[in-house]
């Protein structure tokens, strides 16, 4: 069984660098050093905001440190023919959850070292804590990921219905009561709370393991839906055999047709904005790079750093666009229209203009919104249209010729 998992885990990291390498590319890494100097910089501007007054910080941070602790779970990596191959040596199986509890361990430790450093500042600005005490919260959260993580492989072995649906929810109400107490009374109380916790989970999960027997459906089902998480956010940047894009009838978005001219010019006009508007894949894409742009340019708001974040995100979301060109080569029926080729590049560089004209339009309401000068925004404005015009009459026509 030890020899299973080494090899299983292999595999499954063989596999996540393989698909962070593909994410991780020029485009991406330069758009996330200005997410991240963003980011840094609209929090290092809010902590002069903040006083010793402000008390209510320390609920919202204690809401942090609580909803930190639900991420991370356990990578079990079975799979559905386990349940025929595997069962004859159940009782066996303890010793390869063991190691994929220590697995996940480590990497959900790791957050959580990542999200009490991230409300450091503000606890030393608002509740004033000394370093010692802040090691000791960081103890308290570790114990509480260490008992959250506990339980979860609890409840891979199948308990009775009662236990298994209270066992979670009195757990994370335990964990949100020793954080209160770890912030507004003492955080050594918090620590030995939530050792007693910690070392209570484990002692009954090792009372429980032995006289009952592994939840095959459900934790193979659950095993599924953490791996297919991860394949979704893989598939925001490439294409992953394992996720297929979904086609939702959006009837509240048909008025946007009405606006479309339905002759034959611009059929394959009518046939990319519609698959644009029914399809989950690029729209969502376009979605969620235009919401997180906007808001990054509402926090940030001034100077050339929202100029240069503009110019990335509206670039990455023209490139992203790209092999919608392509979406429907593979349907015979598109290739015995009565047109000629270029109509469908121009057709295509229609929708890609209104796309990208769209989101510059709400980057220049978010930069506006963040009481920006109005030169700015005038600037702005013409290095939107400036790119735009680059992106769609030269970088699109090179890049799909």
């Amino acid at each position: 069984m030890n020899e299973l998992y080494r090899q299983r885990r292999q595999r499954h990291l063989r596999q996540m660098l393989h698909y962070l390498r593909l994410v991780f590319n020029d485009h991406f890494v330069i758009a996330l050093m200005f997410f991240v100097g963003g980011l840094g910089l609209a929090y290092s501007n809010w902590l002069k905001t903040v006083s010793p007054r402000d008390t209510w910080i320390i609920l919202v941070v204690g809401l942090i440190l609580w909803l930190g602790l639900a991420v991370g779970r356990i990578a079990t990596l079975l799979e559905p023919a386990d349940t025929v191959f595997l069962l004859p040596r159940e009782h066996d199986l303890h010793a390869y959850l063991v190691h994929a509890w220590h697995y996940s361990w480590w990497l959900a430790q790791a957050v959580q070292v990542i999200v009490v450093g991230l409300t450091v500042p503000i606890l030393m600005l608002v509740d004033q804590l000394s370093g010692v005490s802040l090691l000791a919260l960081l103890v308290t959260q570790l114990a509480l990921k260490d008992s959250e993580l506990t339980v979860r492989v609890t409840r891979l072995y199948r308990l009775p219905q009662a236990p298994a649906r209270w066992l979670g929810v009195a757990n994370a109400g335990l964990a949100l009561v020793i954080l209160a107490l770890s912030l507004l009374v003492s955080p050594w109380l918090g620590v030995v709370l939530a050792l007693i916790l910690a070392g209570g989970q484990r002692w009954w999960h090792n009372q429980v393991w032995p006289h009952t027997v592994v939840a095959w459906q459900a934790d193979i089902k659950s095993e599924a839906n953490r791996m297919l998480g991860i394949y979704r956010f893989f598939n925001l940047f490439t294409d992953v055999p394992m996720v297929q894009g979904s086609v939702k009838r959006r009837k509240y978005l048909d008025w946007l047709l009405r606006w479309l001219p339905r002759d034959q010019p611009h059929a394959f006009g009518y046939l990319f904005t519609r698959g644009m508007l029914r399809g989950t894949e690029f729209s969502g894409l376009v979605t969620r790079l235009t919401v997180i742009g906007a808001i990054l340019l509402y926090f940030i708001g001034h100077g050339w750093l929202a100029i240069g974040l503009d110019v990335i995100f509206i670039y990455l979301i023209g490139f992203q666009l790209l092999p919608f060109y392509k979406r429907y080569d593979n349907i015979v029926f598109t290739h015995i229209y009565p047109l000629a080729a270029p109509l469908k590049f121009k057709n295509f560089q229609r929708l890609l203009t209104v796309i990208l004209s769209t989101t510059g339009i709400i980057f220049l309401i978010a930069v506006w919104l963040s009481n920006a000068p109005l030169a700015q925004v005038g600037i702005l404005l013409v290095v939107n249209a400036i790119e735009i015009y680059l992106l769609v009459a030269w970088y699109a026509k090179m890049r799909l010729a």
